[in-house]
């Protein structure tokens, strides 16, 4: 289990560091839209690298039931 908690944590991380490079990276126009642009590249990033850690932790819990 503990690599499904730093599974996560690792999608967290790159979320933050990919919303820090697109800040870094453009001019804001409008910091309302900004923020909404950044919070769907954090959820569309952390969404897409969390679903490792996701299906692993599916993987534990319907072996444990098999057996």
């Amino acid at each position: 289990w503990t690599l499904v908690v730093c599974g996560y944590a690792v999608a967290a991380m790159l979320a933050f560091a990919s919303v820090y490079v697109s800040q870094r990276l453009s001019d804001q126009a409008s910091a309302g839209m900004s923020a909404f642009g950044d919070a769907i590249l954090f959820c569309i990033v952390f969404g897409a690298v969390a679903l490792l850690p996701t299906l692993y932790a599916l993987y534990l819990i319907f072996r444990r039931r098999r057996a």
